[in-house]
Parts: C-alpha cells; sequence; structure tokens
C-alpha cells in the first residue's frame, strides 16, 4: 500500500527507527572515524544528541508540533561535530514545516532541501566528503524523484541509492579519508539513518514508548537577595536501568545536598539536586545506573552576577583554561565546561568529573573516553542569561584546532539577540597557557578598559604565551588516537619522553625529546632560560595529572631560575589529561613584549 502522507505521529516514529539504526551501529562509526580528527567518537556523539530526541519529543498528530519539539530538543542536546551539524538539519526541518497536518512528498521535499541549506549555513567552512554532501546529494536526488512518484516509500528507496553512492565517494573527496581507505563516519551515520526511517516506511513498526509517574520529595527552591546558597549547583541526572529502589536512592542522595527531587521508574528516571558536590553525586549514581544526560548550573555565580556584580563585562572561557578555583569565583569569571563522554555516560569537565576520580575512570573505563564541545543549546543558555545582565561579553576559547568549542561558541552568540556585544577569540592556547590569557583579560577589566580596549590587548598578547609539557608516557597519547600504537611501543622501547607544545596556530606539537624525565626537565629548564633572557618573563603557571610531586620539584626549579613563583599551582582539566596522562606536567608563561 502506498503511504501518501507523513503526519506528526508517523513522522515521530520514522525518526526514532532512524535514530536507533545509528545508535546500534555507534561501534563501527567510532572505528573509521578519522575525520576531523582521529578520536573515534563520531558514533558517541550522533548517538548522544539522537538519544536526546528521542528522551525528550513526544508525537503529535501535527508534523509542526513535532518538529518544533524535534528542533529544540536536538539543539538542546548536541555534541560533538557531527551531532552539531545533524542538529541544525533537524531545526532546518523544524524552521521549514508546513502548518498542515499531513506532509505530502511535494512538501517534504521542499522541507529537506531548506533545512540542507541551512545546515550548510550554519557551517563557518564546510567541508565537502562529509555528512553535508550526503546531506546535499541526497536532496538533491529527492527533487528529481518526486516528479516521478507520490509514495513515500519508492521517494525514500531511490534517494537512499544516491545517498549510499554520495557516501562511497566520501573516500576520494578527503585525502585523509583515501589514505586510512574509509568513507567519513558521519556521512555513514546519516546513511544509517535513512536505512532506518525507510525500514519504518516499510514495515509500520517501532517500539512504544513508556510512561512514567513522577515522585518529588520537595518543591525546588528559588533564591532572592537576602538567601543565602548553602548548596551552589543545582544538579540534573536522566538515568536508565536502576537497580536500586527510589527510596533507598532518596536516602542515599539526601546527605549531598536539598532539594531533592526524583522522577520516573527504574527504566527512566531523572533526578535533580541542589549540591555542592556534583561529581560524588554522579559517581554515586553510576554505580547503579546508566547515566544518560547531566545538567549543572552554578547558582552561586547566578547569585553573584544579579546581586553582587564587580563588572559590566563578563569574562567567559570554558574549562579547558587551567585556573584556580578561587581566582575564577573572586573575578567573576564564567566557564563553559566541555564534555567527557566514558562508557556512554557524559560528564561536565571539572564538574562532575574531576581530577581526583578521573583517572581511575579512565582506567577503569571498556572504551577509552573522548571529549566533545558543549552542546549550542547549553552555550546558548549560558550566554543569554549573562546577556541580560552584563553590557558586554568577551569569550576567550581554547584553540580551534583542538576543539570545535569556538565554533559552537560562535554559533550560539548569532542566536543572541537582545543587543549586547560579544566578542569571540581564539586563544590559539590552551590548559595553563589559556589561564593565563584569561587572568589578563580579568585584570585589565578591573584596571577600568573599555571591551574594545580588552579586546585589542588580549589579541595583540596571544603570542607572547606558551606551554611546554612533560608527558610521562605515550600510553594515554595512543589510546586517544593522537599517537599511532607502533609510534607508541617504539618510545616505550626506548623509554622516549616528549616535551609537547603548541605552535603560532595553536596545533599541538611535539617539541623536543629525550631519554629520561631529568632529560626532559633540563630541556624545559633551557627553553625557559631562553625566554628569560631574549624577553623576560611576567608570569607563569605550574599544572600537571596526577603529579603532584612533579608539579613541586618544577615549583622550585622555576622559582629559583626566573626568580619569582607561579601565580598558580594546579591539576590539568580532564580533557586535557585525557592525551596528557598521568604524571604529566607543564609550565606555561607569558613573555613580556619586545623583551620589557
Amino acid at each position: 500500500m502506498k503511504i501518501k502522507y507523513l503526519n506528526g505521529e508517523r513522522l515521530y516514529y520514522a525518526f526514532i527507527s532512524g535514530a536507533k539504526e545509528v545508535i546500534e551501529n555507534r561501534k563501527e562509526l567510532n572505528r573509521i572515524n578519522v575525520f576531523p580528527v582521529p578520536d573515534g567518537d563520531t558514533g558517541t556523539n550522533l548517538s548522544r544528541t539522537l538519544n536526546m530526541v528521542m528522551e525528550n519529543v513526544k508525537a503529535d498528530k501535527s508534523v509542526k508540533a513535532t518538529l518544533n519539539s524535534m528542533g529544540d530538543a536536538a539543539l538542546r542536546g548536541a555534541i560533538g561535530n557531527s551531532g552539531i551539524i545533524f542538529a541544525q538539519f533537524i531545526n532546518g526541518l523544524k524552521e521549514n514545516a508546513v502548518a498542515d497536518k499531513r506532509l505530502s512528498v511535494n512538501n517534504f521535499v521542499k522541507t529537506i532541501n531548506k533545512a540542507v541549506d541551512q545546515t550548510y549555513q550554519a557551517i563557518s567552512e564546510p567541508v565537502e566528503g562529509t555528512m553535508l554532501t550526503v546531506m546535499k546529494d541526497w536532496s538533491n536526488s529527492l527533487e528529481e524523484i518526486k516528479s516521478k512518484t507520490d509514495d513515500y516509500e519508492e521517494l525514500l528507496s531511490e534517494s537512499l541509492k544516491t545517498a549510499k553512492e554520495s557516501l562511497n565517494r566520501t573516500q576520494n573527496t578527503l585525502e585523509v579519508l583515501k589514505q586510512a581507505h574509509v568513507v567519513d563516519s558521519g556521512a555513514l551515520g546519516f546513511v544509517y539513518f535513512l536505512t532506518g526511517i525507510l525500514e519504518f516506511i516499510k514495515t509500520g513498526k517501532i517500539e512504544e514508548i513508556n510512561n512514567y509517574e513522577v515522585v518529588m520529595d520537595n518543591e525546588e527552591t528559588s533564591f532572592n537577595e537576602d538567601d543565602e546558597i548553602v548548596f551552589r549547583y543545582c544538579t540534573e541526572a536522566y538515568l536508565e536501568n536502576v537497580e536500586k529502589e527510589i527510596p533507598v536512592i532518596r536516602e542515599e542522595l539526601a546527605k549531598l545536598g536539598d532539594s531533592l527531587i526524583i522522577a520516573g521508574g527504574s527504566e527512566k528516571m531523572r533526578i535533580h539536586i541542589h549540591t555542592n558536590q556534583p561529581a560524588e553525586f554522579f559517581a554515586e549514581l553510576n554505580n547503579y545506573s546508566t547515566i544518560i544526560d547531566q545538567k549543572v548550573d552554578d547558582m552561586l555565580i547566578q547569585y553573584d552576577i544579579k546581586y553582587n556584580r564587580i563588572a559590566d563585562i563578563a569574562i567567559v572561557t570554558d574549562s579547558i583554561a587551567d585556573l584556580p578555583q578561587e581566582y575564577i569565583d573572586d573575578n567573576q569569571i564564567h566557564v563553559i565546561p566541555i564534555n567527557l563522554i566514558i562508557d556512554d555516560t557524559k560528564y561536565l569537565d571539572k564538574i562532575t568529573i574531576t581530577p581526583d576520580n578521573f583517572y581511575d575512570l579512565v582506567d577503569e573505563a571498556e572504551e577509552y573516553p573522548t571529549s566533545a564541545q558543549p552542546s549550542i543549546k547549553m552555550v546558548e543558555d549560558k550566554l543569554s542569561f549573562l546577556a541580560d545582565h552584563y553590557e558586554s561579553i568577551i569569550i576567550i576559547t581554547v584553540s580551534s584546532n583542538l576543539s570545535g568549542t569556538y565554533e559552537t561558541v560562535k554559533t550560539a552568540s548569532n542566536n543572541i539577540k537582545n543587543g549586547t556585544e560579544i566578542t569571540i577569540i581564539d586563544s590559539k592556547l590552551d590548559s595553563g597557557a589559556q589561564g593565563l590569557l584569561v587572568m589578563e583579560a580579568a585584570e585589565k577589566i578591573k584596571d577600568g578598559l573599555k571591551h574594545e580596549e580588552i579586546v585589542e590587548y588580549i589579541q595583540n598578547i596571544k603570542d607572547q604565551l606558551y606551554i611546554y609539557v612533560s608527558v610521562d608516557n605515550f600510553e594515554y597519547m595512543v589510546r586517544g588516537g593522537r599517537v599511532s600504537p607502533l609510534k607508541g611501543k617504539l618510545a616505550g622501547f626506548f623509554n622516549l619522553k616528549p616535551i609537547v607544545s603548541l605552535d603560532k596556530e595553536g596545533n599541538g606539537i611535539a617539541f623536543a625529546k629525550a631519554f629520561s624525565k631529568k632529560a626532559i626537565t633540563n630541556k624545559i629548564k633551557e627553553i625557559v632560560k631562553d625566554h628569560q633572557e631574549k624577553e623576560g618573563i611576567k608570569r607563569y603557571s605550574i599544572v600537571h595529572g596526577d603529579g603532584k610531586e612533579r608539579a613541586e620539584e618544577y615549583r622550585k626549579i622555576f622559582t629559583n631560575l626566573i626568580g619569582q613563583e607561579p601565580e598558580y599551582v594546579i591539576d590539568i582539566s580532564p580533557v586535557i589529561g585525557l592525551n596528557a596522562g598521568r604524571n604529566s606536567v607543564a609550565i606555561s608563561l607569558m613573555t613580556n613584549k619586545g623583551g620589557e
């Protein structure tokens, strides 16, 4: 029987079928992921994005209502490059959907074409030979096929052939794919999605979604100017397959804070709490459930912005910038957490996962963890809040050549429509060096400089900052896909110790190497001494990956060499720790311009 229209419910279940196909094949997508970086997380990121839509959308007979719900959920939950591209495509469908309850083949094709166009427009530098190309080729084929049929099964069957042909061509379009003998993983994910949709159109079969009840311990609290913030973080978790009863969970979690709310049952559960220990909260949940989603809002920062704001300019950075929490609080620096995915659980860098428990989780993980930039929706929510309370915003991100965070922030900032001036600076740095740059911006705000003066100053001093990382071994780099297993094995055989740094474009480079920790330390001393003699050193910091003894050794060495104490000595971000690993240590420094 021909299917000549889609209503909201059919569209919803077709989406579920497509999403399930992607999720079932996520390991294959991770395996072939080599572009834009070979970090093996495309399947994980796509699955997380699609899962957020499945968990947050309800079917409605109206096509428009269903797509509105899908678009909002996709942007709210998108992570990773592929996830964000996919989310933008879904949002494009939402924005271009007709108001009719039923969607004809002709209107379906028009909506797809406009959504693909908008997806291209959302990317600053679209790369052909990726998911974008397959989307475009598939969309073009729909335009040709619609004149021959009004049947959805025929339309999707024929267009899927084109999508698969386009997928196969990606291997020859991008050189990195050609060398690896694989197709683009994001493009394959999109083809899996189309395959699942077609399967539903053919069979009409999909698993039912079960409803769940809400169990509340007490009402959520709010605060006003006279309130004291006892528990800092408003924390939420969305869970599956919970292995404990609600009364037991309530008793165990109550000691961590207040405003505890437990919704749902053992299959699907959402928990809300105000706590000072979000990492401990999620560590507890991880013992008896699968954590699908996490959300943490810093209520102390929100309170200070409303009642104790110290400046009219907001400074924002991401969690890869290594700075002491005390300094962040004192200077009201707003931090966007990067995502860490460990065994299908998403953590928020430095918030729901900390250096104290990170390395043990890595060692125990079945699959090596990956990182992903924050979702557009999350960044948009944070910037919208700041835009309501500040005259302008300056955002300093991790190097765009190391993370997609810069692009995510730029996209999110474009959605802030209240007229607040927002400037985004690609630091070309990471870790302690990025932290020192943020310190410079915070101090210029205290000095009373204007927005444009601070931006000009930060842009001018970026090339005065350096970072030199002593990595204990290549194990973490190999496991994270940054170094090939063969090179890692050879390095281990020769006991090779690298110094990792960043070039002026913000790319990671192997700066030097030696055959012992002592020799590496001596090389870094020579490098720092050279900076000191040629330019002078204004400030520096020391950061480490669970290597306090090495960090203390570096503090003593460089205090003596430079003639001043470091600004701070702290643990590195868990995201940085994915590659630097245990017992790594780094010195970041800022030179005086022109030797001043």
